[in-house]
């Protein structure tokens, strides 16, 4: 053989190997991770859309994490905003302005739209997702998040033209790697904003390449790489080239597929998580949890598979709403009537087993970045809601529907029919309830056919304005969240107050009032605040869940219970 020849071999075998994809290479993880296997779990509503800007539910967001990034992460433990794709930060002086330092080292998923262009996570790109969250844009639902705190985002909003290559004249790109946002509000509160599932980066040239059709081509930087959507689920697939390693340095993720699945008429979810065909329950109420599973001794015994659960202090609150701009909940009386006669204690005591907290005093629970300070009594009183309910202009018969999205034999769906059975018997109502799915209620809700539904919230980020904004009248975009219609000149002057307030007692104060103005003119009625509950099969590892209620598999992994 000659020496050329061999040369020519060797050559040959090294590009081979050097082009091998990174599958066809067994990885081998530290510190006890496993690289490789697939993940699943059943999805409590169909998600219509895998892009950030579009997301109007938890669900929503649960399918969007996997693909798409924020800008900041909040650490629960410690109360405090992380770095993510943005590695650093600071404020002016007088915060007036916010620089912001993108990641680098951070790509896109690869991608036909990118054939000849760069990759790269860069400035333009952040500028682009903050522009699009502060657009007209028929996919941005999040117009309200931005446009009280950066200049010029208001005008933008309010441009029917869209003019991406102009965008918001206060988000400015100063280099590849800096961004800075000049501010409206003085707090830091935009710190917490860019931690919101539904402003994760999106790319721009992305967008240029399939533009109104990029939420059927969903690009991020996340763990895990969009490849299908049908009737049956959402399959993702492992990015090899995610920008983050965990403790030990191991590439991340470890997963090679997730699956999010829908259900299907007649399918088990429960069944179907104990036979191991999925890996964790999102949604199960916790006083279920002994009778479905049993004990940890029958699961040692072989009864039963071996689980984990994960629960979080409710940061969900489940409220009645109204249409306060249309019959009959146009008449603040009759919604004052049900606001009064409603016993929140009873629907977590009957119907609950004690495992919800009554919303007796307003909207917001009591966590560290909101306090109670005003004395509130229970608003449960019958007698109270009869002398408002003499004093509204209901006429007997007058028939209102009341859509749901339970059920039949849920807790809330039997808590729901309880209610409506005592608020026809007391207030004399002509109360009728109407079993819808999410998509369904939210349709009848943004149509104006609904007058009053039931309704759940979760904080999108960690601050009492993200509980009080959706009855701020000043609201602009087109959020789903201003269905109730609710305006209070004295409501909007409080927030006005708590966002130009940077001294956290004041602020809380405003807030405090923000939430007695609520309780007197019952916009909604607060019920009770949820408890978060999610049950991961042991085997399944490192998998979190925050009391956002977003799942978070980046570190994920599975291995055999020994």
């Amino acid at each position: 053989m000659s020496k050329l020849y061999f040369s020519l071999t060797v050559c040959f075998f090294l590009l081979l190997a050097c082009s091998s994809s990174e599958s066809e290479v067994q990885l081998i993880a530290k510190g006890g991770p496993i690289y490789g296997g697939s993940v699943s779990y059943y999805a409590s509503e169909k998600s219509d859309y895998i892009f950030p800007m579009s997301v109007v539910s938890m669900y929503d967001q649960r399918a969007v994490a996997p693909v798409y990034e924020t800008l900041l992460s909040y650490d629960e433990e410690n109360q405090s905003v992380v770095s993510n794709l943005i590695e650093a930060y600071s404020f002016s002086a007088d915060n007036a302005y916010l620089d912001l330092k993108i990641r680098q080292g951070v790509y896109f998923h690869e991608d036909p739209c990118f054939v000849d262009q760069n990759r790269r996570l860069v400035a333009s790109d952040v500028k682009f997702t903050l522009d699009f969250a502060c657009s007209r844009h028929v996919l941005n639902e999040q117009g309200q998040l931005l446009t009280p705190k950066i200049i010029g985002a208001e005008e933008f909003l309010n441009d029917t033209t869209i003019n991406f290559s102009r965008g918001v004249k206060g988000i400015q790109v100063l280099s590849d790697s800096t961004l800075r946002l000049r501010l409206i509000d003085s707090t830091q509160t935009i710190l917490k904003i860019l931690t919101h599932q539904s402003i994760s980066v999106i790319s721009k040239k992305a967008f240029n390449a399939y533009g109104n059709d990029i939420a059927k081509h969903p690009i991020g930087t996340g763990p895990f790489i969009f490849k299908q959507k049908s009737d049956k689920g959402i399959l993702y697939e492992r990015n090899p080239n995610y920008w983050r390693d965990d403790n030990f340095g191991n590439k991340l993720p470890f997963i090679d597929t997730l699956k999010i699945k829908f259900k299907k008429e007649g399918e088990d979810i429960f069944d179907s998580f104990t036979s191991q065909k999925t890996d964790l329950l999102s949604s199960i109420p916790i006083n279920e949890i002994n009778s479905l599973f049993g004990t940890l001794i029958d699961a040692q015994e072989g009864k039963n598979i071996l689980h984990k659960v994960k629960h979080k202090k409710g940061l969900k609150i489940n409220f009645l709403e109204f249409d306060c701009n249309s019959f009959p909940f146009k008449d603040s009386n009759l919604r004052k009537a049900i606001y009064h006669a409603v016993d929140r204690q009873e629907i977590c005591r009957e119907f609950l087993f004690g495992e919800g907290s009554p919303a007796e005093l307003g909207a917001l629970p009591s966590v560290p970045f909101f306090k109670y300070t005003r004395a509130v009594k229970n608003p449960y009183n019958m007698n109270l809601a009869k002398s408002y309910m003499r004093r509204s202009n209901y006429k007997k018969g007058d028939t209102i529907t009341f859509h749901v999205s339970t059920k039949e034999g849920a807790p809330e769906d039997d808590w729901c029919m309880s209610l409506v059975e005592k608020l026809n018997q007391k207030l004399k109502l002509n109360l009728k309830l109407k079993r819808v799915s999410f998509n369904e209620k939210m349709a009848a809700i943004q149509s104006g056919s609904a007058s009053m539904w039931m309704a759940g919230f979760i904080s999108d980020y960690p601050d009492a304005e993200s509980f009080l904004m959706p009855y701020y009248s000043k609201n602009k975009g087109k959020a789903s969240t201003k269905n109730g219609h609710f305006m209070s000149l004295e409501f909007d002057r409080m927030m006005d107050a708590a966002r130009s307030e940077t001294e956290p007692a004041k602020r809380n104060e405003y807030f405090n009032s923000c939430v007695e103005i609520l309780n007197e003119k019952a916009p909604i009625v607060p019920l009770y605040f949820e408890d978060l509950v999610v049950v991961f099969n042991l085997r399944l590892r490192g998998a979190q869940v925050n009391s956002f209620g977003i799942l978070d598999l980046s570190e994920a992994y599975l291995k055999a219970i020994e």
